[in-house]
């Protein structure tokens, strides 16, 4: 059998695992370096996006995939200096980490930005799939049910509505947010001025148009925050 085939890495998830883990660990220490060398000779202010797979004009692109270009583990001291920072950008990437992991992230963001500066979060409203399932059954025709549905995953009763942003995504090991939640947590770290933003639009230029789930718009919560 060939275990580079899609196939055989579906049917055996472990070596597919065991095979992510490898090229990651390869990858990785080149991966850093690469993310120090763009910190360092990117224009400033940055714009970082942190677990982004695109490469975009004048941004620092970083993810801990096993592939990614920059390695940035966001949640561990950034290796730039503090004030270098105009724009942070993450877009579904503060459910996966617990919530301690996900306080030392917004910290981090909070000591590289410049005063004035925007963080953007984009990430599951856990309110939005509550009221979907108080719905009851006409939530399971909804947009977001069949958008999960397009995804693979099952939707038959309300309650998976619920089900899916907790235990799927293995957001389970990480933590999940609300507005009032994630704007506590946005304080908490010395942001001010924490704003509901609509998908796919922000007043801040380099902000506006980057979220890629649009169509996931009642699934999701969207935050600015300022520094």
């Amino acid at each position: 059998m060939n275990a580079a085939n899609p196939a055989f890495l579906m049917k055996f998830p472990r070596t597919r695992v065991a095979i992510r883990e490898t090229i990651r660990n390869v990858n990785k220490p080149f991966a850093k370096a690469r993310t120090r060398r763009a910190l360092a000779t990117s224009a400033r202010p940055i714009k970082l996006e942190i677990g982004g797979l695109t490469p975009r004009d004048g941004w620092v692109i970083t993810n801990v995939n096993a592939t990614t270009r920059n390695y940035l583990d966001a949640t561990s001291p950034w290796p730039i200096a503090d004030g270098s920072v105009q724009y942070v950008f993450s877009d579904n990437v503060i459910e996966h980490i617990p919530l301690a992991a996900g306080r030392a992230m917004l910290q981090q963001a909070h000591n590289s930005m410049v005063p004035g500066g925007i963080i953007r979060i984009v990430t599951p409203d856990i309110r939005k799939h509550v009221e979907l399932y108080l719905a009851g059954p006409a939530s399971v025709d909804g947009d977001v049910a069949k958008e999960y549905r397009d995804m693979g995953l099952v939707v038959e009763h309300s309650i998976d509505l619920i089900r899916i942003p907790i235990g799927s995504f293995g957001h389970h090991e990480g933590y999940v947010y609300d507005f009032e939640v994630l704007e506590s947590e946005l304080k908490r770290a010395g942001f001010h001025s924490v704003v509901l933003c609509e998908m796919g639009v922000s007043e801040h230029a380099e902000l506006d148009g980057l979220d890629i789930r649009l169509a996931q718009e009642g699934a999701q919560i969207v935050v600015e925050a300022t520094r």
